[in-house]
Protein backbone atom coordinates (compact mmCIF):
# COMPACT_ATOMS: atom_id res chain seq x y z
CA UNK A 1 0.00 0.00 0.00
CA UNK A 2 1.42 3.46 -1.26
CA UNK A 3 0.53 5.98 1.81
CA UNK A 4 1.77 8.64 -0.53
CA UNK A 5 -0.51 8.10 -3.50
CA UNK A 6 -3.46 6.21 -1.91
CA UNK A 7 -4.88 8.27 0.37
CA UNK A 8 -6.93 10.95 -1.59
CA UNK A 9 -8.33 8.71 -3.42
CA UNK A 10 -10.41 7.51 -0.29
CA UNK A 11 -12.11 10.73 -0.73
CA UNK A 12 -13.55 9.13 -3.57
CA UNK A 13 -12.22 10.63 -6.11
CA UNK A 14 -11.48 7.36 -8.24
CA UNK A 15 -9.50 6.33 -10.77
CA UNK A 16 -11.47 6.01 -13.94
CA UNK A 17 -9.98 4.01 -16.79
CA UNK A 18 -11.49 6.10 -19.77
CA UNK A 19 -11.36 6.16 -23.00
CA UNK A 20 -12.61 9.36 -23.42
CA UNK A 21 -9.81 12.02 -23.16
CA UNK A 22 -8.80 15.90 -22.83
CA UNK A 23 -5.99 17.00 -23.58
CA UNK A 24 -6.26 19.87 -20.01
CA UNK A 25 -7.97 20.52 -17.58
CA UNK A 26 -8.58 23.67 -15.51
CA UNK A 27 -9.92 23.74 -12.26
CA UNK A 28 -10.77 27.04 -10.09
CA UNK A 29 -12.21 26.63 -6.32
CA UNK A 30 -13.48 29.05 -3.88
CA UNK A 31 -13.97 27.96 -0.09
CA UNK A 32 -16.28 30.36 2.18
CA UNK A 33 -15.97 29.46 5.61
CA UNK A 34 -19.32 30.87 7.11
CA UNK A 35 -21.04 29.48 4.76
CA UNK A 36 -18.91 25.68 5.00
CA UNK A 37 -18.84 25.42 1.67
CA UNK A 38 -16.50 25.15 -1.45
CA UNK A 39 -17.70 25.62 -5.11
CA UNK A 40 -15.58 24.33 -8.73
CA UNK A 41 -15.60 25.16 -11.77
CA UNK A 42 -14.08 22.19 -14.10
CA UNK A 43 -13.14 23.01 -17.55
CA UNK A 44 -11.73 20.44 -20.30
CA UNK A 45 -10.03 21.49 -23.13
CA UNK A 46 -9.98 19.12 -25.98
CA UNK A 47 -11.98 16.13 -25.42
CA UNK A 48 -12.03 13.03 -27.26
CA UNK A 49 -12.21 9.45 -28.43
CA UNK A 50 -8.58 8.05 -27.95
CA UNK A 51 -7.40 5.71 -30.57
CA UNK A 52 -6.23 2.78 -28.62
CA UNK A 53 -7.35 -0.87 -29.30
CA UNK A 54 -6.72 -2.31 -26.09
CA UNK A 55 -9.26 -5.37 -24.20
CA UNK A 56 -10.26 -1.83 -21.95
CA UNK A 57 -10.44 0.40 -25.20
CA UNK A 58 -13.19 -1.13 -26.83
CA UNK A 59 -16.26 -3.69 -26.50
CA UNK A 60 -14.92 -6.04 -28.91
CA UNK A 61 -12.58 -6.29 -31.84
CA UNK A 62 -14.86 -4.15 -34.06
CA UNK A 63 -15.60 -1.77 -32.01
CA UNK A 64 -12.78 0.52 -33.32
CA UNK A 65 -12.19 4.21 -32.56
CA UNK A 66 -11.76 6.57 -35.46
CA UNK A 67 -10.26 9.98 -36.26
CA UNK A 68 -13.96 11.10 -37.27
CA UNK A 69 -16.29 8.76 -34.47
CA UNK A 70 -16.02 7.29 -31.26
CA UNK A 71 -16.42 3.68 -30.04
CA UNK A 72 -19.36 2.17 -28.90
CA UNK A 73 -17.58 2.39 -25.38
CA UNK A 74 -16.53 5.86 -25.72
CA UNK A 75 -20.43 6.31 -27.08
CA UNK A 76 -21.66 4.36 -23.31
CA UNK A 77 -18.88 6.17 -21.45
CA UNK A 78 -19.88 10.21 -22.81
CA UNK A 79 -23.60 9.13 -22.34
CA UNK A 80 -22.68 8.11 -18.81
CA UNK A 81 -20.54 11.43 -17.94
CA UNK A 82 -23.86 13.49 -19.37
CA UNK A 83 -26.30 11.00 -17.32
CA UNK A 84 -24.28 10.90 -14.11
CA UNK A 85 -22.55 14.02 -13.83
CA UNK A 86 -18.99 12.44 -14.03
CA UNK A 87 -16.66 15.27 -12.52
CA UNK A 88 -12.98 14.27 -13.61
CA UNK A 89 -9.82 15.93 -11.72
CA UNK A 90 -6.75 15.85 -13.98
CA UNK A 91 -5.29 12.47 -15.19
CA UNK A 92 -3.71 10.67 -12.76
CA UNK A 93 -3.66 13.22 -9.74
CA UNK A 94 -7.17 12.68 -8.50
CA UNK A 95 -9.08 11.12 -10.82
CA UNK A 96 -12.75 11.02 -10.13
CA UNK A 97 -16.33 11.17 -8.99
CA UNK A 98 -18.97 10.14 -9.70
CA UNK A 99 -23.00 10.26 -7.08
CA UNK A 100 -24.08 7.58 -8.63
CA UNK A 101 -20.96 4.80 -8.17
CA UNK A 102 -20.30 6.61 -4.73
CA UNK A 103 -21.62 3.71 -2.30
CA UNK A 104 -20.37 0.92 -5.20
CA UNK A 105 -17.06 1.94 -5.43
CA UNK A 106 -16.37 2.71 -1.92
CA UNK A 107 -17.73 -0.66 -1.20
CA UNK A 108 -15.77 -2.25 -3.67
CA UNK A 109 -12.34 -0.69 -2.47
CA UNK A 110 -12.61 -1.76 1.10
CA UNK A 111 -14.08 -4.67 0.79
CA UNK A 112 -12.37 -5.85 -1.86
CA UNK A 113 -9.29 -5.57 0.01
CA UNK A 114 -8.28 -7.99 2.56
CA UNK A 115 -7.16 -5.45 4.94
CA UNK A 116 -9.79 -3.10 4.80
CA UNK A 117 -12.21 -1.54 6.92
CA UNK A 118 -16.21 -1.11 6.01
CA UNK A 119 -18.37 -0.16 8.93
CA UNK A 120 -20.26 3.10 10.47
CA UNK A 121 -17.44 5.56 9.63
CA UNK A 122 -17.16 4.82 5.76
CA UNK A 123 -21.43 4.47 5.61
CA UNK A 124 -20.97 7.85 7.48
CA UNK A 125 -18.71 9.12 4.19
CA UNK A 126 -21.08 7.79 2.06
CA UNK A 127 -24.46 9.63 3.55
CA UNK A 128 -22.07 12.86 3.45
CA UNK A 129 -21.33 12.49 -0.24
CA UNK A 130 -24.19 11.87 -1.15
CA UNK A 131 -25.90 14.48 0.45
CA UNK A 132 -23.66 17.32 0.38
CA UNK A 133 -21.47 16.95 -3.58
CA UNK A 134 -23.83 17.88 -6.29
CA UNK A 135 -22.28 18.29 -9.76
CA UNK A 136 -24.00 19.90 -13.12
CA UNK A 137 -22.94 19.64 -16.51
CA UNK A 138 -22.83 23.33 -18.22
CA UNK A 139 -22.31 22.26 -21.87
CA UNK A 140 -19.85 21.84 -24.51
CA UNK A 141 -17.91 24.86 -26.82
CA UNK A 142 -15.36 24.85 -29.63
CA UNK A 143 -12.62 26.68 -28.92
CA UNK A 144 -10.46 29.12 -31.02
CA UNK A 145 -8.47 26.11 -32.69
CA UNK A 146 -11.80 24.65 -33.13
CA UNK A 147 -11.62 21.41 -30.54
CA UNK A 148 -14.29 20.31 -28.23
CA UNK A 149 -14.22 21.93 -24.57
CA UNK A 150 -16.59 20.82 -21.86
CA UNK A 151 -17.68 22.77 -18.35
CA UNK A 152 -19.20 21.80 -15.24
CA UNK A 153 -19.33 22.93 -11.74
CA UNK A 154 -19.25 21.05 -8.55
CA UNK A 155 -20.64 22.47 -5.02
CA UNK A 156 -19.68 20.82 -1.92
CA UNK A 157 -21.89 21.39 0.92
CA UNK A 158 -20.60 21.13 5.03
CA UNK A 159 -17.23 20.87 3.03
CA UNK A 160 -15.88 20.62 6.76
CA UNK A 161 -18.15 17.72 7.99
CA UNK A 162 -17.08 16.02 4.50
CA UNK A 163 -13.45 16.09 5.18
CA UNK A 164 -13.68 15.06 9.17
CA UNK A 165 -15.35 12.35 7.64
CA UNK A 166 -13.08 11.62 5.44
CA UNK A 167 -10.22 12.16 7.08
CA UNK A 168 -11.21 9.22 10.05
CA UNK A 169 -11.68 6.96 6.92
CA UNK A 170 -8.65 7.35 5.69
CA UNK A 171 -6.74 7.06 9.65
CA UNK A 172 -8.87 3.46 9.73
CA UNK A 173 -8.18 2.41 6.34
CA UNK A 174 -4.31 2.99 7.05
CA UNK A 175 -4.24 1.74 10.58
CA UNK A 176 -5.77 -1.57 8.84
CA UNK A 177 -3.34 -2.31 6.15
CA UNK A 178 -0.12 -1.54 9.14
CA UNK A 179 0.35 -5.20 9.36
CA UNK A 180 0.43 -5.82 5.73
CA UNK A 181 3.36 -3.28 5.58
CA UNK A 182 5.35 -4.65 7.93
CA UNK A 183 4.82 -8.02 6.52
CA UNK A 184 6.00 -6.29 2.96
CA UNK A 185 9.00 -5.13 5.33
CA UNK A 186 9.30 -8.23 6.32
CA UNK A 187 9.73 -10.12 3.02
CA UNK A 188 11.71 -7.44 1.67
CA UNK A 189 9.11 -6.59 -1.08
CA UNK A 190 11.02 -3.79 -3.19
CA UNK A 191 8.04 -1.10 -2.44
CA UNK A 192 8.15 -1.68 1.23
CA UNK A 193 8.15 1.40 3.62
CA UNK A 194 11.02 1.27 6.13
CA UNK A 195 10.42 0.15 9.29
CA UNK A 196 11.02 4.13 10.37
CA UNK A 197 8.05 5.22 8.46
CA UNK A 198 5.56 1.87 9.61
CA UNK A 199 6.39 3.28 13.17
CA UNK A 200 5.92 6.46 12.63
CA UNK A 201 2.59 6.13 10.88
CA UNK A 202 1.56 3.41 13.79
CA UNK A 203 2.68 6.63 16.84
CA UNK A 204 0.88 8.91 14.59
CA UNK A 205 -2.44 7.36 13.84
CA UNK A 206 -3.13 6.77 17.67
CA UNK A 207 -4.39 10.64 17.66
CA UNK A 208 -6.54 12.14 15.39
CA UNK A 209 -4.21 12.89 11.57
CA UNK A 210 -5.94 15.24 9.42
CA UNK A 211 -4.32 13.95 5.47
CA UNK A 212 -6.67 16.45 4.30
CA UNK A 213 -7.12 20.22 5.47
CA UNK A 214 -8.42 22.95 3.96
CA UNK A 215 -8.02 26.70 5.58
CA UNK A 216 -8.83 29.92 4.04
CA UNK A 217 -8.64 28.74 -0.03
CA UNK A 218 -5.60 27.14 1.26
CA UNK A 219 -6.04 22.88 0.22
CA UNK A 220 -3.48 20.53 1.84
CA UNK A 221 -3.03 16.71 1.68
CA UNK A 222 -0.51 15.16 4.01
CA UNK A 223 1.10 11.95 4.32
CA UNK A 224 3.10 10.48 7.30
CA UNK A 225 7.09 9.35 6.42
CA UNK A 226 10.07 9.28 7.82
CA UNK A 227 12.73 12.03 6.81
CA UNK A 228 15.01 9.05 5.33
CA UNK A 229 12.45 7.75 3.48
CA UNK A 230 11.61 10.93 1.50
CA UNK A 231 15.08 11.01 0.32
CA UNK A 232 14.53 7.97 -1.95
CA UNK A 233 11.56 10.10 -3.67
CA UNK A 234 12.96 11.51 -6.87
CA UNK A 235 11.84 14.27 -8.88
CA UNK A 236 9.79 12.07 -11.22
CA UNK A 237 7.74 10.36 -8.32
CA UNK A 238 6.23 14.23 -7.54
CA UNK A 239 6.51 15.49 -11.77
CA UNK A 240 3.29 14.74 -12.55
CA UNK A 241 1.38 17.40 -10.21
CA UNK A 242 -1.07 20.22 -11.67
CA UNK A 243 0.22 23.78 -11.88
CA UNK A 244 -0.63 25.31 -9.15
CA UNK A 245 0.17 22.71 -6.50
CA UNK A 246 3.52 22.55 -4.66
CA UNK A 247 5.43 20.00 -2.30
CA UNK A 248 6.66 20.32 0.96
CA UNK A 249 9.25 17.99 3.00
CA UNK A 250 8.78 18.01 6.41
CA UNK A 251 10.37 16.05 9.17
CA UNK A 252 7.36 13.78 9.48
CA UNK A 253 4.96 14.34 6.63
CA UNK A 254 5.16 15.05 2.72
CA UNK A 255 2.14 17.75 2.43
CA UNK A 256 1.19 18.81 -0.91
CA UNK A 257 -0.27 22.28 -0.50
CA UNK A 258 -2.74 23.96 -3.40
CA UNK A 259 -3.72 27.46 -2.79
CA UNK A 260 -3.22 29.89 -0.06
CA UNK A 261 -5.30 30.78 2.80
CA UNK A 262 -5.39 34.96 1.42
CA UNK A 263 -6.09 33.41 -1.95
CA UNK A 264 -9.83 35.20 -3.33
CA UNK A 265 -9.77 32.36 -5.90
CA UNK A 266 -7.44 30.21 -6.47
CA UNK A 267 -6.85 28.00 -10.30
CA UNK A 268 -5.19 25.13 -11.07
CA UNK A 269 -4.38 23.33 -14.62
CA UNK A 270 -2.67 20.40 -16.27
CA UNK A 271 -1.85 19.17 -19.18
CA UNK A 272 -3.79 15.50 -19.45
CA UNK A 273 -3.16 13.40 -22.53
CA UNK A 274 -1.99 13.63 -25.98
CA UNK A 275 -3.89 12.74 -29.34
CA UNK A 276 -6.71 14.92 -29.76
CA UNK A 277 -8.93 13.62 -32.81
CA UNK A 278 -12.27 15.34 -33.82
CA UNK A 279 -14.69 12.18 -33.15
CA UNK A 280 -16.28 13.17 -30.04
CA UNK A 281 -17.21 16.74 -31.52
CA UNK A 282 -18.45 15.21 -34.23
CA UNK A 283 -20.69 12.99 -31.83
CA UNK A 284 -21.67 15.79 -30.14
CA UNK A 285 -22.52 17.82 -32.98
CA UNK A 286 -24.85 15.04 -34.11
CA UNK A 287 -26.73 14.19 -30.95
CA UNK A 288 -26.43 16.62 -28.57
CA UNK A 289 -26.44 20.06 -30.76
CA UNK A 290 -28.26 21.51 -28.17
CA UNK A 291 -25.20 21.11 -25.52
CA UNK A 292 -23.06 23.42 -27.50
CA UNK A 293 -22.42 26.56 -26.24
CA UNK A 294 -20.15 29.66 -26.88
CA UNK A 295 -17.32 29.87 -24.50
CA UNK A 296 -18.33 33.16 -23.58
CA UNK A 297 -22.00 31.59 -22.29
CA UNK A 298 -19.96 28.83 -20.48
CA UNK A 299 -17.89 31.70 -18.59
CA UNK A 300 -20.66 33.24 -17.82
CA UNK A 301 -21.62 30.80 -15.89
CA UNK A 302 -18.87 29.95 -14.21
CA UNK A 303 -18.69 33.26 -12.44
CA UNK A 304 -22.29 33.24 -11.71
CA UNK A 305 -21.57 29.71 -10.18
CA UNK A 306 -18.24 31.23 -8.40
CA UNK A 307 -20.26 34.42 -7.40
CA UNK A 308 -23.00 32.70 -5.32
CA UNK A 309 -20.31 31.70 -2.68
CA UNK A 310 -19.31 35.11 -1.74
Amino acid sequence: MNCLHSFPLLLLLFSFSSCIEFEREKLTYIHNEKKDEIRITLLYEGIFGNLDKGEYSQKNREDVATHDSLNLLQIDQLESVLKEKRAFFFSNWIAEYSKPSVEKILKSIIKGNEHGKFGDPEKKLIELLLKNVEVQNIGFYKNKMGKLCGGQTLKISNISQVLASANEVIQRQIIAHIPQLRKELGENVPSAWSEKTIDLIEKKLKGRFEFIRLEGNLMSFSTIMAEAEQKKLTDSSLKDLPSGARVEFRDESIVILVGSESDEVVQVSKKCFDGYQPNALNYVKEQHSDLLLTKKEVDHHFRTFLSRVK
